[in-house]
């Protein structure tokens, strides 16, 4: 690794809660790769890591950059130990429980479902021309086959929608979750509880909770670690893929050749997807904490130090990918970070791919060749989940 040049412009500054960065944080994550590779924030106390060499080393490196902390850049003293903020051997026997439930093979015959809930959730806005595709559909895709796969009455997928949109919400300038967060993290608390209880009087349920409160019962998972799963679950299985879903509407849209590309060779759908992840993906990024110093680039970071992976700067690092800033659906780029890496791959990624493929599918079916309208982009604020909470997608309206 080399020394980086000192740059003539003003020292870059990267600060996560800042919302003026969520708009477009890219051309502060070039800066960052080519002034200050290891860059520390010392109003917040942490370091960033925004090339790929580095990122995709750091998540394979569990024993120096540990998850055992957390993996937020907040030091929040969970309740519950959830599978993301541990290391093996612990993240083995837990991730072991249940990765089997979410391989490509175990997540394919939920394709027809997802299907046939993207064209419900589509056919009501045909007519107008105009659909928010977040609030009327991508938000709503993902949590409705999450609460099925968990077992949760379609009736409670708007509030588990909402509290968990407001888990991941930070409020400008400020360090930590906000008192709304903390809120709804115990209102999921109560309801994973509650839901537990109600199994525990009734019969048995053929679903996820089902299989981990088997795996508590015979002494495999204790009850924290059964609510830490159920939370992780709803927070991922909703967040991420509703984000991807509506990035890679507006790239399409802000990329009419791909669209048109997309349009004419169906079979890029894959490709397409992966590119949205390494181009625009949802998850920004994710903390470790070092376990003893480490000298990057000429920088030390010292021991116990909060290191925040810049994924979606690793995925435009030109290091790695060839033309890293343009967005080409025929790359495939299969390598890329916007799952994560190492130990800590993300465990639903199947599951998201499934759910994005077959989202933009009917998208394109069902919307032809539609725009978005820019006026309507409202984006959330989050140092970890970049995307938007309004998206307006006008299109020819059906009949016309």
């Amino acid at each position: 690794m080399t020394d980086v040049a000192v740059s003539s412009l003003p020292p870059v500054v990267y600060d996560p809660f800042d919302y003026s960065l969520h708009d477009d944080p890219y051309p502060t994550y070039r800066r960052l790769r080519d002034e200050a590779p290891v860059f520390h924030n010392e109003k917040f106390g942490f370091y960033a890591l925004s090339r790929y060499e580095d990122c995709s080393a750091a998540v394979r490196d569990f024993k120096t950059f540990s998850s055992a902390s957390g993996t937020s850049l907040e030091d929040l003293k969970a309740q519950v130990q959830l599978l993301i903020n541990t290391d093996p051997p612990v993240h083995s026997k837990m991730r072991h429980l249940i990765a089997g439930m979410f391989t490509p093979a175990k997540v394919a015959p939920l394709e027809d479902a997802v299907r046939t809930m993207a064209r419900e959730l589509l056919a009501p806005h045909l007519a107008s021309g105009r659909i928010d595709i977040i609030a009327d559909f991508a938000a709503k895709l993902p949590m409705a086959i999450i609460c099925r796969l968990l077992g949760f009455p379609r009736e409670d997928e708007d509030r588990l929608r909402h509290l968990t949109d407001t888990v991941v919400h930070r409020d400008e300038g400020v360090f930590g979750m906000p008192d709304e967060g903390m809120h709804a993290t115990l209102a999921l608390y109560e309801y994973f509880n509650a839901d537990i209880a109600e199994r525990a009087r009734g019969a048995r349920r053929e679903d996820i909770i089902a299989l981990l409160m088997d795996a508590q019962a015979d002494g495999r998972l204790t009850h924290e670690e059964l609510i830490g799963y159920i939370y992780i679950l709803s927070i991922a299985g909703n967040e991420t893929t509703t984000k991807l879903i509506g990035n890679m509407c507006y790239q399409l849209h802000s990329h009419p050749d791909q669209a048109a590309l997309l349009r004419d060779n169906p079979a890029l759908i894959e490709s397409a997807v992966e590119e949205t992840m390494r181009f625009d993906g949802p998850t920004q990024m994710m903390a470790r904490t070092t376990t003893r110093d480490v000298t990057l680039h000429g920088v030390t970071i010292p021991a116990n130090s909060k290191v925040a992976l810049l994924f979606t700067s690793a995925n435009r690092d030109e290091r790695k990918f060839d033309r890293a800033e343009d967005y080409d659906i025929r790359r495939n780029p299969r390598d890329h970070l916007g799952f994560g890496g190492g130990l800590h791959a993300c465990l639903g990624a199947a599951l998201a791919r499934l759910e994005a493929r077959v989202a933009i599918e009917e998208i394109l079916a069902a919307l032809g060749d539609f725009s978005v309208d820019e006026s309507s982009l409202e984006r959330m604020h989050s140092p970890q989940v970049r995307g938007l909470t309004r998206e307006i997608l006008t299109f020819t309206p059906s009949g016309k």
